[in-house]
């Protein structure tokens, strides 16, 4: 339901603006550590882009409930509500201050990083949910301000993946991940017939050859990176309204972790069985036996390279291949128009 009202933000909204611009400019310098030094997440330098390329595609919504101009006829928020969602942004803002100082004073680190990003969603989602406005200068129902938390959530919780996301799930399940890609390739091996054995991360062959599954085997740079691209297709192309749009957004993210680890199961057997055919050190070198650095070396790069590229480019795929099923199954049931 749309009715005409102030065409302009207030000053309050636009004051609010303006500090979450200044807290995501510190979020980004913070993050900006993981980014240049750790490859797993190298797609970092992607979300500043890509929030701010959500949140323009949504702005005339946004705008339209941050105005005024476009309301939803419901119940007022109750008072305790509001009440909560101000000491909210209150705590978040401290939280981002300290995090802030720690920081500046002691360098980069699990706290400060985490403090940092979980202090700028808590903001902006408490200050969207605060500076909505009704028509003609009335309290605005609940529903519109839950609508604009709903469009604020990508933008706003997508820095959790970039930063907080590498202490939070990366360190803890990055040695679990290793090995249970070790024990699928080499059980696999097994059922093909070949002879194997296993030690720690090492697979031995009859040949007395033998492939490493190393860290960078995990998986955990295409988890993270499908993650990533998943809340983001999400964001972008899932359709509905709240709060099924939501639970399908959410179902899509827990598809791409699954993704991400099956198609790295599938890099890894590729490659032991490649290395027991070429042997381990053919992998350091591309599909003909040329040497990295070598003249005529492979544009496609190493083996090992190529695998990996190749697979996140085929998850990448698979992703957008569930996105209009995962619509489809939102449309389902419906009456057709």
């Amino acid at each position: 339901m749309s009715t005409p009202s102030q065409s302009r933000l207030d000053k309050t909204t636009l004051g609010l603006f303006g500090i979450i611009v200044g807290m995501a400019t510190l979020t980004c310098w913070d993050q900006w550590n993981i980014w240049s030094t750790k490859d797993d997440y190298s797609f970092g330098y992607l979300v500043p882009f890509f929030s701010a390329y959500v949140l323009y595609d949504r702005w005339d919504e946004l705008y339209a409930y941050l105005t005024g101009q476009k309301t939803i006829v419901g119940n007022p928020t109750p008072r305790w509500v509001l009440g909560l969602v101000n000491f909210i942004a209150l705590f978040s803002i401290i939280t981002f201050v300290g995090g802030g100082a720690i920081r500046a004073i002691y360098g980069t680190g699990v706290g400060p990083t985490i403090a940092i990003s979980f202090g700028l969603v808590g903001t902006v989602l408490s200050f969207g949910f605060i500076s909505a406005q009704g028509p003609e200068g009335t309290a605005p129902s609940n529903a519109v301000r839950w609508s604009i938390v709903g469009l604020l959530l990508f933008p706003a919780c997508v820095w959790i993946i970039s930063g907080p996301f590498l202490y939070l799930v990366d360190n803890r399940i990055k040695g679990e991940l290793l090995t249970n890609v070790t024990e699928f390739v080499s059980g696999i091996l097994r059922l093909s017939g070949e002879t194997i054995k296993v030690n720690g991360n090492t697979i031995e062959f009859a040949n007395k050859d033998a492939v490493g599954i190393a860290d960078a085997c995990s998986g955990i740079r295409s988890l993270s990176a499908c993650v990533f691209v998943g809340a983001f297709l999400g964001a972008i192309f899932i359709e509905g309204g709240f709060p099924g749009s939501l639970v399908r957004r959410i179902f899509l993210i827990i598809i791409s972790g699954a993704v991400a680890i099956m198609v790295n199961i599938f890099r890894n057997t590729y490659l032991a069985f490649y290395a027991l055919e070429h042997r381990s050190a053919s992998l350091d070198r591309d599909f003909w036996g040329v040497e990295m650095g070598a003249k005529d070396f492979s544009f496609l790069g190493t083996v090992h390279d190529f695998a990996g590229n190749f697979s996140m480019v085929i998850a990448f795929v698979l992703l957008l291949a569930c996105v209009p099923l995962i619509n489809w199954i939102g449309r389902s049931g419906k009456p057709a128009k």
